[in-house]
């Protein structure tokens, strides 16, 4: 049962999620479940949802904007009844599928954002939730079926994290999948292309650096689902090699950043896997297992800080002894941003 139910939620979201950034939304609600001009509950009147226990089309002639969203209504007098008290009859977590926001992660799942159908909904002490529905699942009927005060206790923690992450910036930022997960805004701070001077170490004692400088762009990639970005250092010590990407990806399961540099005409060897984690706004901190110049086995720590709204500063730090002490900035970059 938790394959099949696994499998449903994966094919579910993939269809929305493509659906969604055809129709992505920008305003500073953008990570509600509205449309491109938006619109919540896909213009059905909320407080016919009360009413009449029904979706029922709202109308463009009334419609009322409350915290940049729209909401369209039947009649004047349900637009009236909404404008005396919004909060009664907003749609709980932003309109997304009540049981996908607060399902158990010991099935295998971790909650998330999913489209749910407008027409599929239940009313529970005077609060209306949405249920994404399709030929295979409705989880509406899963929901009714278990433990509901514990499933809309955890939606209303997941949801709380996603408020928080919304009201970070104001709009949806350049390149990202408003289905993407909302960690990817941990990014922002480093989003565009960065002048960067960098050294590093070239021996075990540092007295011997390299010096170069480099062109560092970071942006969302891969359908705005990802992070990626290219450091193109110059000049170039050898014919015919240059870097290559980082590709940057949120592991939902267990909360980090995992990444993985490919190198471009380099040895395989060069390639790095490193995990990590925000500890802050603009201060993300990883560690991966490599080498040294000489082929020592290494820890070896990075940091990404920010200084200013357009600079901030890259540092890795090695270890020879598994973590008990550290030799601080072997690799440094001091990246400013490129205008």
């Amino acid at each position: 049962m938790k394959r099949i139910l696994k499998s449903s939620i994966i094919l579910l979201f993939v269809f929305y999620a493509s659906t969604m950034l055809l129709n992505a939304q920008s305003g500073p609600r953008w990570y509600y479940n509205i449309d491109e001009n938006n619109l919540a509950a896909s213009g059905n009147d909320v407080v016919a949802y009360h009413s009449d226990d029904k979706a029922v089309a709202g109308s463009k002639s009334f419609q009322s904007i409350y915290k940049e969203v729209v909401y369209q209504f039947t009649t004047e007098a349900n637009q009236a009844v909404f404008e005396k008290d919004p909060e009664k009859y907003l749609p709980a977590f932003g309109g997304w599928c009540t049981y996908i926001m607060g399902i158990d992660e010991a099935g295998g799942f971790p909650p998330t954002r999913l489209k749910s159908d407008p027409q599929n909904f239940k009313i529970i002490n005077g609060k209306l939730y949405f249920f994404a529905k399709s030929p295979r699942q409705d989880f509406k009927q899963i929901f009714e079926a278990g433990d509901q005060e514990a499933v809309l206790t955890r939606a209303n923690k997941f949801w709380e994290s996603r408020v928080r992450f919304g009201e970070m910036y104001d709009g949806l930022p350049p390149g990202l999948n408003p289905m993407a997960r909302m960690e990817n805004l941990d990014w922002v701070p480093f989003l565009g292309r960065w002048d960067a001077n960098a050294s590093w170490w070239l021996d075990t004692a540092g007295v011997n650096k390299s010096a170069f400088t480099g062109d560092w762009t970071i942006a969302y990639g891969y359908d705005g689902y990802g992070v990626e970005d290219d450091f193109l250092g110059t000049p170039l010590s050898y014919a015919g090699t240059t870097n290559g990407p980082a590709i940057r990806g949120y592991d939902v399961v267990n909360k980090e950043w995992h990444m993985t540099y490919i190198p471009i005409n380099q040895p395989r060897s060069a390639t790095w896997l490193m995990t990590a984690k925000f500890v802050g706004v603009g201060h993300l901190e990883g560690q991966m297992e490599t080498t040294d110049m000489n082929g020592n086995m290494i820890l070896q720590k990075i940091v990404f800080k920010t200084k200013t709204e357009d600079s901030f500063e890259w540092s890795a730090h090695w270890s020879w002894d598994n973590g008990k002490t550290w030799k601080e900035n072997t690799g440094l970059v001091s990246a400013k941003r490129h205008h």
